[in-house]
């Protein structure tokens, strides 16, 4: 049985089974030199058009990535063989494109490893004298091939040399296209020349996609692709013919030519197809133009924007005219957005390029191009403001993904608004305080009312704080005039969302806006689920933004927190928000019974909740646990004055519960969270040297139990804390903790176990030891026995590939060097390993860009007590890392010496370790 046969019987195997072993099998076969000589027997018309694929596909494989296995000698009678293959009858159209994509790679192939070709000779030439287009099966072929030469040049060569090699054939490309597009019309009623017509828009785009290629041939079809439009523009009946992939081709084309780079430097060629372009979409249905028309107004904003406002020439203006007005219909298109139409959305990004332009004008045209754009941008936001409103039924609002895109649609609205009000400035302002009194006369056009009040919110941030005539009034209509009773909780919740924007301009002008919003944002709280989350936004803006004014209205806004907490559903951001909120009010009560009395509906409610959660199992309850922890957190956050002393001692109970328990004891997530918030509570002690000692305890006994990396960012507070006192109640707990975790690195040690699965907390601890050695040294003389091994641990973990423990060790090293006389006794000892170690590193053992931390620790020796034999002992160990010459070693270890900065030390040792690289690389290639 022959080689042919068996892959015969394997193709056929495969399609029917799918079976993956087979197909493995196939692709080897592929790329193995004797498909070659089978690949041709499959390729004949007798076998099955699964098997020709198969071997028109192994043919295009072969050209494309084994091409080397073919000698010039034989490029002719390849070349002949595969065009006698395309010219078999009835060759199925997927063989045939596959065919023709294996001749395009075997052309790219051959010009690209020709000696001294002739620069004259052309490939399209090439193809149309091999591919005589006497017939149209020929012509087919033709520009099949045509259509994949492109990619197969664009995968040879790189972006440079494509330009210069496709030139001459995009140029002849062109020529023969032209020639198609006179003979062949999209309407004519012989299918074929419909079928080459659509072909030749085919290779046409295939070209226009490799954008380096130049403008001026182009132009030569334009005219045609233009005529392919009006046929193919998806206007007619669908009945009376399928022109959608056609359409999808030509617009493109199109796009592609009007938005090409150099089409702004040929001014006449852009004002000519700008208006032929125009014209074309008024005479035929110009919503389905409207995708070109922004293509180009987008991309040649700057230059439509001089010409509307220049009086030199009136056709110009007039194309630039008749282009906004074709994309403002565009806009307006009626139907909702989108499930009755979905195009009104394509000119969002003209809208931005047009009035974005405007500042870049110099004067008068600035003001003359403002003055141009008022009634074009007015009637853009009257239509945005309408197709912006909410769908008043399920049924209208679509499925899932419909509902998805008009909630992005509804923020391109918002972004476009924007852009509108940079344009009409205090115009629009009138526009929507019109609109919401007009809207507010009936209780049935409420989505007029939301809509109007989410274009109001999107121009928050562009109005400022200083307007003082319009904003008031608007805010006037939301506080005072909206029934919200009446209406869906949506327009609450839209309103509600509006005064969060507005809360920096709230703050500004507290007298009488702050009391009426908070009315607003109290219902909003009151109102569950629909409004709840956008109240919580907004009360936190409005406490953030208006502190001072905030205070007379701070007991009933927390009885209103108070009754909302409960009903909070754990894990959501109004539970955050709210505690944000509550400890930022709860400072502004003046005395401290007030505190109090509030602290229990606030905090309290936290802690019982966790109390209660506890009880649970660690399984059930561990995401609900975290949760009230982090709000209580927040709460802390924001806390200042006398009630810090109340606070801790209701978290105590709690932290106490959960570290003797044997499963949240030992949860990382409840652990770290407790320690923030353990740590947040320091600074809301009025005095926390005497109030925050019982954590002490609790960071002892917890840390026995569960080394945690947030325990020791704990303890670097509390040393902070304890540092100076007399009792030195800080010094047991210091030396437990640290006895606890150099136990662990011995033992991870003795199992010949990696730091870095401990990167975390070597982080944490080495940063503990940092800030001890820099600020509290009499902390670690009084633990002499731990400090050998602390800086083992140090020098070990330099070696990490983790870049912040590394950082961490070197400065701990660092520290722990300069602090003479006291560390020196321990230095000693060590210096000349660590030296060892980090030259170990600068040969290879940390990526050169992180060699920082090395540098600071070979600094901080060389200027207490680095000696040149160190290092000259270091290069003997580590003799394998280095491939650099004795020479190169000798005057790193002097310009070592010699250095005194950190930043000249950190560039010497990237320096020699790209050196070093460079060396190995040399070496490598000499062994090959």
């Amino acid at each position: 049985m022959d080689y042919a046969t068996i892959i015969d019987q394997a193709v056929k195997q495969f399609y029917a089974e799918a079976n993956n072993e087979v197909h493995q099998w196939l692709l080897k076969v592929q790329t193995s030199p004797e498909a070659w000589t089978f690949v041709w027997d499959l390729l004949d018309s007798s076998k099955s058009r699964e098997v020709q694929f198969y071997a028109a596909t192994t043919l295009h494989t072969k050209i494309l990535k084994q091409f080397n296995e073919v000698p010039r000698s034989e490029f002719p009678a390849l070349q002949e063989r595969l065009i006698n293959c395309m010219k078999q009858p009835n060759m199925p159209k997927i063989v045939l494109s596959k065919l023709c994509q294996a001749l395009a790679g075997f052309f790219a192939n051959v010009s690209t490893v020709a000696e001294n070709q002739d620069k004259n000779n052309n490939v399209v030439d090439e193809l149309i004298r091999m591919l005589t287009y006497d017939s149209i099966p020929m012509l087919e072929l033709l520009l099949r091939t045509l259509s994949m030469l492109p990619v197969e040049y664009e995968r040879r060569h790189k972006a440079a040399k494509l330009n210069e090699c496709l030139v001459n054939e995009w140029c002849r490309t062109i020529w023969l296209l032209d020639q198609v597009f006179c003979m062949c019309s999209p309407g004519s009623s012989q299918d074929s020349e419909s079928d080459l017509h659509l072909l030749s828009i085919e290779c046409a785009l295939s070209w226009l996609k490799l954008s380096q290629l130049p403008l001026e041939p182009a132009a030569q079809i334009y005219g045609h692709l233009l005529t392919a439009a009006a046929y193919y523009a998806p206007s007619r009946e669908p009945e009376e013919r399928d022109n959608a992939k056609g359409w999808e081709v030509v617009q493109e084309c199109l796009t592609l030519l009007v938005t090409h780079c150099e089409l702004g430097k040929r001014p006449q060629t852009l004002w000519v197809w700008a208006r032929s372009l125009v014209t074309m979409a008024r005479q035929y249905s110009g919503k389905y133009f409207c995708e070109i028309l922004s293509a180009i107004g987008e991309v040649h904003s700057r230059i439509f924007l001089y010409a509307l406002v220049n009086e030199g020439n009136e056709e110009q203006k007039w194309t630039v005219e008749g282009l906004i007005e074709l994309l403002l219909q565009c806009s307006e298109q009626k139907g909702r957005y989108p499930t009755d139409e979905t195009r009104s959305s394509i000119p969002f990004g003209f809208w931005f390029a047009l009035q974005d332009d405007v500042s870049t004008l110099d004067q008068p045209y600035e003001n003359l191009a403002i003055v141009a754009l008022r009634p074009i941008y007015a009637r853009l936001s009257q239509a945005l403001l309408r197709k912006s409103t909410l769908p008043s039924t399920a049924e209208e609002a679509g499925d899932a993904d419909e509902r998805e895109l008009f909630r992005c649609y509804r923020q391109d609205v918002a972004d476009t608004l924007d852009y509108c009000f940079k344009v009409l400035g205090q115009d629009l302002l009138v526009l929507l305080g019109h609109r919401l009194s007009q809207a507010l006369t009936s209780t049935d056009r409420w989505t007029e009312i939301e809509s109007t009040l989410h274009a109001f919110e999107a121009l928050a941030d562009s109005v400022g704080t200083e307007e003082s005539h319009y904003i008031p009034a608007l805010m006037n209509l939301i506080v005072t005039h909206i029934p919200y009773e009446r209406y869906p909780p949506k327009v609450l919740a839209c309103a509600c969302s509006t005064i969060g924007a507005y809360a920096e301009w709230i703050g500004e002008h507290p007298e009488p806006w702050l009391e009426k919003v908070l009315r607003i944002v109290t219902i909003g709280l009151a109102g569950g689920m629909p409004t709840a989350p956008f109240a919580t936004i907004a009360l936190k803006d409005l406490a953030r933004e208006g502190k001072q004014q905030f205070a007379p209205f701070a007991p009933s806004v927390l009885n209103t927190i108070e009754q909302v907490l409960p009903s909070v559903a754990p894990g959501c951001a109004e539970g955050l928000r709210l505690m944000y909120a509550a400890g930022t009010l709860l400072n502004m009560l003046p005395t401290t019974d007030q505190k109090l009395a509030h602290l229990d509906a606030t905090l309290g409610l936290c802690i019982i909740k966790i109390r209660e959660l506890l009880n649970q199992p660690w399984f059930v309850a561990r995401d609900a646990v975290t949760s009230q922890l982090k709000m209580a957190t927040m709460f802390l956050s924001m806390l200042e004055g006398s009630i810090g002393k109340a606070v801790l001692d209701a978290l105590l109970p709690i932290f106490r519960q959960i570290i003797v328990h044997p499963e949240w004891g030992q949860d990382n997530n409840t652990l770290g969270e407790m320690y923030t918030c353990a740590q947040k509570s320091l600074w809301s002690l009025l005095h926390p040297e005497e109030d925050a000692r019982a954590l002490l305890s609790i960071l002892s006994t917890s840390y026995k139990t569960w080394p945690h990396p947030a325990a020791l960012d704990l303890l670097r507070q509390l040393v902070l804390l304890f540092g100076r006192d007399p009792n030195n109640v800080i010094g047991p707990v210091f030396a437990d903790i640290s006895s606890i975790t150099l136990s662990g690195v011995r033992a991870c040690r003795s199992v010949h176990g990696s730091l870095s699965e401990w990167a975390d907390l070597m982080y944490a601890y080495l940063g503990l030891l940092a800030q001890v050695c820099k600020k509290n040294t009499r902390l670690l003389l009084q633990i002499p026995d731990q400090i050998p091994e602390m800086l083992q641990c140090a020098i070990e973990c330099l070696t990490l590939p983790e870049t912040a423990t590394v950082k961490s060790a070197g400065n701990f090293l660092t520290h722990a060097i300069m602090q003479t006389p006291h560390m020196q006794t321990f230095i000693l000892p060590i210096s000349e390993q660590l030296v060892s170690v980090v030259v170990q590193c600068i040969g290879g053992e940390v990526q050169r860009t992180n060699l920082e931390p090395h540098a600071e620790v070979l600094l901080a020796l060389n200027k207490t007590c680095l000696e040149a034999r160190w290092l000259r002992t270091a290069f003997e160990k580590h003799g394998a890392l280095f491939n650099v010459s004795q020479a190169q070693k000798e005057a790193f270890v002097r310009n070592v010496l010699r250095e005194r900065t950190n930043k000249r030390m950190f560039e010497l040792l990237q320096d020699f370790s790209l050196q070093n690289l460079a060396a190995a690389s040399n070496w490598n290639a000499r062994k090959q």
